[in-house]
């Protein structure tokens, strides 16, 4: 399976127009690895390794780069990737189906029973008697708010009259001291963003290619390529852990400060670093958790 993908490799590399040549400028990739790649050989270098070169070989002659090392890995497997991608490809349209019939499947309503009222008219009804005293105690009672509304008007408009107009204001310490107040809680705010700045910056610097995976702060993984005589600088608060292809050709530096660190060409090598600038390495390639 491995060498039906690297022919269709091949092939949409010819289709394109591009070659070996063209590659290997464009990503700075040894031309040797492009021609393993491209002849169906995957042992020319650890598999982390290859999976960043055949990402680069599938950007540059125009395929999904993320497809193709899905394809890759199945391949590696001994399965047929374009049966086992394209059963995924049903699944989930069988499953969205599903989910479009679900919500266009109307609810089945269910028809209640209808209530008998045992609510007794006669009870509702009053004696001529009972609805003339209803009425007098109305009116009455207007009568009493009515009043009540006369007597509040003539307060407000005899009693309580006056020509003044009272308009309140805040007193120019309180301004001052509310402008002092927030100049303070900003201040604050700007000194803590200060002190949770990163305190680790490692940057990594090769003389070849070389491809890099880093966990700052065991936190979600960055991969890159370096090309030759490039570097890249990782921020971090307290350690950085990293996976580095073809060491031999890779210095450090934390805070600006050189580190020891002792690679081998075309070799891997997994270390973790904090702060205080020990080095640890590592023999094998970190994860997040641990």
């Amino acid at each position: 399976m491995l060498d039906k993908f690297a022919e269709e490799l091949r092939e949409q590399r010819e289709k394109s127009g591009i070659t070996i040549q063209q590659i290997a400028a464009k990503t700075r990739i040894d031309k040797k690895f492009l021609e393993a790649i491209d002849q169906g050989n995957f042992s020319f270098l650890p598999e982390l390794y290859v999976k960043a070169f055949i990402k680069e070989y599938a950007k540059v002659i125009g395929l999904d780069d993320e497809e193709t090392i899905k394809k890759f890995l199945i391949a590696r497997e001994g399965k047929d990737y374009n049966e086992v991608l394209e059963q995924e490809k049903l699944e989930k349209e069988k499953s969205k189906e599903q989910k479009k019939q679900e919500v266009i499947q109307p609810k089945q309503t269910v028809k209640s029973a209808p209530v008998k009222s045992y609510y007794d008219d006669s009870l509702n009804k009053k004696e001529p008697q009972d609805s003339d005293s209803d009425k007098t105690k109305l009116l009455y009672t207007a009568i009493a708010g009515s009043a009540v509304f006369i007597i509040v008007l003539l307060y407000i408009f005899v009693f309580n009259k006056t020509d003044e107009i009272i308009v309140e204001e805040t007193p120019i310490e309180e301004i001052v001291s509310d402008n002092s107040q927030r100049f303070e809680e900003e201040t604050t705010n700007n000194n803590e963003a200060i002190t949770t700045a990163d305190s680790l910056v490692l940057e990594i610097f090769s003389s070849e290619t070389t491809w890099v995976n880093i966990l700052p702060d065991n936190s979600q993984a960055v991969e890159f390529i370096l090309y030759p005589n490039s570097s890249r600088t990782i921020s971090a608060q307290s350690t950085i852990a990293a996976t580095v292809g073809n060491s031999g050709g890779v210095s450090l530096k934390l805070n600006n400060n050189p580190v020891e660190f002792s690679g081998r060409s075309k070799s891997v090598r997994h270390f973790r670093i904090d702060k205080s600038g020990k080095l640890e390495y590592l023999n094998t390639p970190p994860k997040v958790g641990q």
